[in-house]
């Protein structure tokens, strides 16, 4: 499996680490009351679109640890697949903001992706991180 730090372009900055840090806890507490608001077993987060932006931009605090820690069972958002959100929220950051993800623009980060027999796995997290990113504005 690749690391970020295997996968990083050129355009990737320091800056970009340092706001995925800021939305990480966020994104996953937001997957979670998305899965309870669509009847799964999720417990309900009482978490509105609203925290989940305050939270990704570090203007208030995330709830506690048990609330905020993905389920076992949870395939959906996984700590082995972090590198490939963390890419395709940076991927937003540096891309997104001036078009929508299309072809061309998946082409093209599958080129600044450097390990393309994990692109294929990674491509639907990347897609969520880019998804987060846009609908979720932090800075």
């Amino acid at each position: 499996m690749a690391t970020m730090e295997q996968v990083r372009p050129a355009w990737y900055t320091e800056e970009d680490d340092t706001a995925w840090n800021r939305i990480k806890a966020a994104f996953r507490r937001d997957w979670r009351q998305t899965k309870h608001d669509f009847g799964g077993s999720e417990p309900d987060l009482n978490q509105q679109v609203g925290d989940t932006v305050s939270q990704a931009a570090g203007s208030k605090p995330i709830p506690s640890a048990n609330a905020q820690t993905p389920h076992p069972q949870d395939h959906s958002y996984s700590e082995d697949d972090e590198h490939a959100y963390k890419y395709g929220y940076a991927a937003y950051r540096h891309y997104g903001r001036n078009s929508q993800w299309s072809d061309k623009t998946e082409a093209q980060l599958r080129r600044d992706w450097t390990d393309d027999g994990e692109w294929t796995r990674e491509r639907h997290a990347i897609r969520r991180g880019w998804d987060y990113a846009e609908q979720n504005p932090a800075d």
